[in-house]
């Protein structure tokens, strides 16, 4: 039953990204492309379910695990902003992102379980914050690249339907700022307990393996960010940067994640 959930949700996020990109081009296919999202993420939701009864608790125990939750925190804020915002064209940015991230997640090993002496609240902490953290630098990033979209569109003298649909670039931008600066925050929640984590398992705060070094490259990075967007830096500039960090978040989740485990063989 598991397969035909993970089979259902690539389905429902894949229909969901055509009918959105479409309509970036014809609003009538919004309804289909929210269609999709609300399948993908009912089967997402079905298989956490059935995951959860089966192993006793909510997995996360794997990188596959931990992507799965990322996704489906992402989606359920995507139709959130769908609910409320029926016509942003978010969906046409987001949905190909969360397909893509879902689809390569499916060629991770899930034969890992964390022993009970590793697991306790620090870890429950580290593990979820991290979600957040990259929830919010995902939707920044996109928010930048649907405000480039916008400054390209400007200098055409034919816009597009989903020119019209997009906030203001002052909106758009502002979004983006916060989305980093909550990101940030829960990023920094999530290196402090991973660190008292460490110390509480392994007696020591800090192992520079090769995780927790990109981990707090990504940190600064964002960090930098927030400096620069307080010392006035906004728009384009901030735009690109917010995309160029997301980049970061992505080497590592499926790099760092994947080829250099360190502590970090369990999870995240």
């Amino acid at each position: 039953m598991g397969a035909v959930f993970i089979a259902l949700v690539f389905l429902g996020y894949l229909s969901s990204s055509v009918f959105y990109v479409a309509t970036l081009y014809n609003d009538t296919w919004r309804k289909w492309g929210f269609a999709g999202t609300l399948i993908g993420l009912a089967a997402q939701t079905s298989w956490f379910i059935q995951e959860t009864i089966g192993l006793g608790t909510w997995p996360d125990d794997t990188l596959y695990d931990w992507i799965a939750t990322f996704t489906w925190v992402s989606v359920i804020v995507f139709a959130l902003f769908q609910f409320f915002r029926p016509t942003l064209p978010l969906g046409g940015f987001l949905m190909p992102v969360i397909t893509l991230m879902w689809l390569g997640s499916q060629a991770l090993s899930r034969h890992i379980i964390v022993p009970p002496h590793l697991d306790g609240t620090l870890l429950a902490v580290h593990v979820t914050t991290a979600i957040f953290a990259y929830v919010a630098f995902l939707l920044a990033a996109v928010f930048s690249i649907m405000y480039t979209e916008k400054e390209r569109e400007l200098k055409r003298k034919k816009v597009r339907l989903f020119y019209y649909q997009l906030p203001s670039l002052e909106v758009m931008d502002v979004i983006s700022g916060r989305l980093i600066f909550a990101g940030l925050i829960f990023f920094t929640v999530t290196l402090i307990a991973g660190t008292l984590w460490a110390k509480q398992v392994f007696h020591f705060y800090w192992s520079w393996s090769a995780k927790e070094v990109w981990s707090i490259i990504t940190w600064l990075v964002y960090l930098g960010y927030a400096v620069l967007r307080m010392t006035g830096s906004r728009g384009h500039k901030a735009a690109v940067y917010s995309m160029s960090a997301f980049l970061f978040v992505f080497v590592n989740l499926f790099v760092v994640g994947v080829f250099f485990h360190g502590f970090h063989f369990y999870n995240v």
